[in-house]
């Protein structure tokens, strides 16, 4: 949306734009994120694109986070990413290569799996793509990844995590 609109656009700014219950049908038509756009989208990722980073990050460091032992480390990091999250991390810990977070586990987890997000939205459709990241917050804004990234497979296991075994292909959407 700041691309778009304007560059200098603040996060405020946006949240308030996005809010504006009579601006935003007309948001929706000018990044085409109404019905068309948004047809194609699966629905777990219309519904909270937020809690699908976090999903995202937590397989991308699976591993990190299955070496996280101390309680109150661990419940820190499940208040930062949330409870299914850290389950999915850690059952996605034993493929997932190393990969370097720093000393800021939670914050790497969010930019990796924004990264991520973005990097499965490159190879979408235009009009799918701006309806996911029209509804992003903006702290989660997509940036290029910072390693390879096999976005097509972490993707499809935030998917499935998303719906139940029974239901999995019917739900994943991708």
């Amino acid at each position: 949306m700041r691309t778009t609109l304007h560059g200098g656009l603040s996060d405020a700014t946006i949240v308030r734009l996005l809010a504006c219950a009579r601006l935003r049908g007309r948001l929706d038509a000018c990044f085409g994120t109404g019905p068309v756009g948004a047809r194609d989208a699966p629905a777990w990722l219309l519904a909270d694109p937020a809690e699908a980073v976090r999903r995202a990050g937590a397989v991308l460091h699976g591993r990190a986070i299955r070496s996280v032992l101390t309680g109150p480390d661990v419940a820190a990091l499940v208040a930062a990413i949330g409870r299914e999250a850290h389950a999915l991390g850690l059952r996605h810990g034993a493929q997932a290569p190393a990969r370097d977070h720093g000393s800021d586990l939670a914050g790497a987890i969010l930019r990796d799996g924004a990264a991520c997000l973005g990097a499965w939205l490159r190879t979408r459709a235009a009009p799918l793509r701006a309806a996911i990241l029209l509804a992003l917050p903006p702290e989660l804004a997509v940036a290029e990844p910072s390693e390879a990234i096999d976005a097509e497979a972490v993707m499809e296991a935030v998917a499935c995590s998303f719906t139940p075994p029974g239901d999995a292909e019917a739900g994943s959407g991708v």
